[in-house]
C-alpha cells in the first residue's frame, strides 16, 4: 500500500535551489517524486490553451510499511 502527498510548486516565488532541498527533505522521509503535472491553462481546448511553465504540481509516494 501506498501514501502520497501533493504540493505545488511556483518557479516564479521559489529557485530551484529551494525545490531540490524540499526534495532531498521528503526524500529523507521516504517520499520518492510519483509525478509533475504542469499547470495548464485555457478553455480546455489543444488550439485555445497554453502552458504556464511557471507552476506545476508534485505528487509524491512513499510505502506504507
Amino acid at each position: 500500500m501506498y501514501e502520497y502527498k501533493v504540493f505545488r510548486w511556483r518557479f516564479d516565488l521559489n529557485d530551484a535551489e529551494e525545490l531540490e532541498k524540499t526534495l532531498n527533505e521528503y526524500g529523507k522521509e521516504g517520499w520518492r517524486i510519483f509525478n509533475i503535472i504542469t499547470n495548464v491553462k485555457g478553455s480546455g481546448g489543444i488550439l485555445n490553451s497554453s502552458i504556464d511553465g511557471s507552476a506545476a504540481t508534485i505528487i509524491l509516494e512513499k510505502d506504507c510499511k
